[in-house]
């Protein structure tokens, strides 16, 4: 049997950005394939997209949406009295600002719990 007669499938060369040859690599490395067998597999199978829902995620992040909207309503409250020259209703909020400080820090806190990491598994 020749070298030739041994191989399997077609050389096949294009010319990409360094960017996409640099996120093939790194794609095919996570999965634990070669390179040509991670081509060969978008192009066969396509791209699967799988979408993980988190109903508490979700809950949590539609509540802290809503904090944030009236903080935000809260802060041009006393940006426009900052403008109109009333400082000292700024310095009687101050402690609005220091909560609005404790809602990020919780909101935060939420989120990273919520954080799901995405595993790809080694194609067969």
């Amino acid at each position: 049997m020749t070298k030739e007669s041994t191989r399997k499938g077609e050389q096949f060369n294009i010319r990409i950005s360094a960017v996409a040859k640099e996120q093939i690599a790194a794609n095919a490395k996570l999965l634990g394939i070669s390179q040509a067998r991670y081509i060969e597999q978008l192009s066969l199978n396509g791209c699967n997209v799988i979408e993980i829902r988190n109903d508490s995620f979700v809950e949590c992040v539609k509540k802290a949406e809503a904090h944030l909207n009236q903080m935000g309503n809260n802060l041009n409250q006393m940006a426009r009295a900052i403008n109109l020259g009333k400082i000292d209703l700024v310095e009687k909020n101050i402690g609005l600002i220091n909560n609005a400080k404790k809602s990020f820090d919780h909101l935060y806190l939420k989120l990273a719990e919520h954080e799901e990491k995405i595993t790809l598994n080694k194609q067969p």
